[in-house]
């Protein structure tokens, strides 16, 4: 049973319990929670219900409900513990279109009664499909714990300032920008500290202040770019602030290297546009994509730019920087962790080591046009003396003859090399070898882009239990072929 959750509202018919028994006591206490009253259909009742009745909170209706006392209902819980009689009822509710749950009977629900946790007019329902609800209790538990018991009084005095917020600023950008700030600002620690008079006054100056700073001099509204690393893939490899900034974004474009668990963490209503390179094959001119950067922020939207690994190791993230400014278009900059040091992590080497490797040198493994690097601008033979790693990055097609002119400027044959492919993701492949061996191997490393070569003693250092998983460069070359 798959569930889309929802939010149900009980401002028209009660919703229907159908049953007098303890469940359905605890049934009619929950829904009683959001909903003024709640029928039940039963001749007899258990003490809880028959005191609800009493107090006015439920109305007992006849048992064995027909179709008239089903009709229109926003739902109905079956809970009779009569499984005919609540197959009975199901079969009606479904036949009407309503919304009906039968307690630990899934194949008879259209819709499964979550775990919730409670704050007013903050509410959060939890859902495993009715698959295991006893982990839905334990996550209720985690965010009790977790969640402040007044978010919900805030939550009561943002809504109190809605109608001032429309009047003071346009629907949109702006608008969200507004209370992203009264959320993450003093007005909602006053508030959460139980300080409403302080709270509300606070809000009313963020307000004000929007209001008078929302238009510049022509009259236009000013958006922002923030220029986003998406580290190598993992989703969980990204900063808090980068996931808030996603969570801000009216549009996002995004490389092709950013993984798909990172897009899920963008703002449900924000435009995802993808405008990835790949060597060889660029699909969005970067000049395009810079004027695409200005144009939406000077249109007044939160723009992200969402580029694999760190915006400004390989990453262009320099040129699209200085279009910005050209633009005078107010610029934020969140880094990434690097595919090197996520390659490092993941094989738990270090890229410096006290005793073998003092510094580290990234540099891209193709030059314009797919080429392998020159490394003119390098002093190889110096890097060549030890006590340096190399890595390289984009170098899967190019390690070969990166090799050779390693090996021209005088690095030993015998020095470990690492490949690691797709560093940090569910699909990482490893490929171990020499300088040697990789200079006289035409076919190269068998990985496939993204990539990084490792180059340095740190690569021949133990890994810490994950030596059994990398491959000589010929068997992964093979198990692609």
């Amino acid at each position: 049973m798959r569930t889309f959750p929802i939010f149900v509202s009980f401002d028209g018919s009660p919703p229907l319990v159908v049953g007098g028994g303890q469940l359905a006591a605890v049934k009619a206490r929950l829904l009683l929670k959001r909903a003024d009253l709640v029928d039940v259909a039963a001749d007899a009742l258990a003490p809880e219900l028959a005191a609800l009745v009493n107090a006015g909170k439920a109305v007992q209706l006849a048992n064995r409900p027909g179709i008239d006392e089903i009709r229109g209902r926003p739902l109905v819980i079956s809970a009779t513990e009569d499984e005919d009689e609540d197959a009975r009822v199901a079969a009606i509710a479904r036949d009407l279109g309503v919304p009906v749950n039968v307690p630990d009977r899934p194949a008879l629900c259209t819709f499964a009664l979550p775990a919730i946790v409670d704050r007013g007019e903050v509410t959060v329902a939890i859902g495993t499909s009715a698959a295991a609800p006893v982990l839905a209790q334990r996550v209720r538990a985690w965010l009790e714990h977790e969640l402040h018991p007044r978010i919900g009084d805030l939550a009561k005095l943002a809504g109190s300032f809605r109608a001032r917020v429309a009047e003071a600023l346009p629907e949109g950008p702006l608008r969200r920008r507004l209370w992203e700030g009264i959320f993450d600002g003093p007005a909602a620690e006053a508030m959460l500290r139980g300080d409403e008079v302080a709270a509300h006054a606070l809000i009313g100056e963020e307000i004000d202040r929007a209001a008078a700073s929302s238009r510049q001099v022509d009259g236009s509204v000013q958006g922002r770019v923030i220029l986003v690393g998406a580290g190598p893939g993992d989703p969980e490899l990204l900063t808090l602030k980068a996931v808030r900034a996603l969570k801000a974004a009216d549009v996002v474009f995004y490389d092709k290297l950013v993984g798909e668990g990172v897009l899920e963490l963008a703002r449900r209503e924000a435009e995802l546009i993808p405008v990835g390179k790949a060597k060889g094959a660029h699909s969005v001119p970067q000049a395009e994509i810079n004027a695409l950067l200005v144009a939406r922020a000077k249109a007044g939207e939160t723009v992200v730019r969402l580029k694999g690994g760190d915006p400004f190791i390989f990453g262009r993230g320099g040129e699209e920087l200085d279009a910005l400014r050209a633009g005078n278009i107010a610029i934020d900059v969140i880094p990434g962790i690097t595919a090197g040091a996520a390659a490092a992590a993941s094989l738990q080497i270090p890229l410096t080591h006290r005793d073998v490797s003092h510094t580290v040198t990234f540099v891209s493994g193709h030059e314009a046009g797919g080429k392998a690097p020159s490394f003119e601008h390098l002093d190889l033979t110096a890097l060549a003396s030890g006590n340096n790693t190399l890595v390289v990055y984009m170098g899967v097609t190019t390690g070969a003859v990166i090799a050779r002119r390693l090996l021209d400027a005088g690095f030993r044959e015998q020095l470990p090399v690492i490949a690691v492919e797709n560093a940090s993701r569910a699909n990482e492949r490893r490929a171990a070898t020499t300088i040697a061996a990789l200079a006289g191997d035409p076919e190269g490393l068998g990985l496939r882009s993204p990539a990084v070569l490792i180059f340095g003693e740190v690569a021949g250092l133990p890994h810490a239990g994950a030596v059994e998983t990398i491959l000589s460069h010929q068997e992964v070359a093979r198990a692609y072929a």
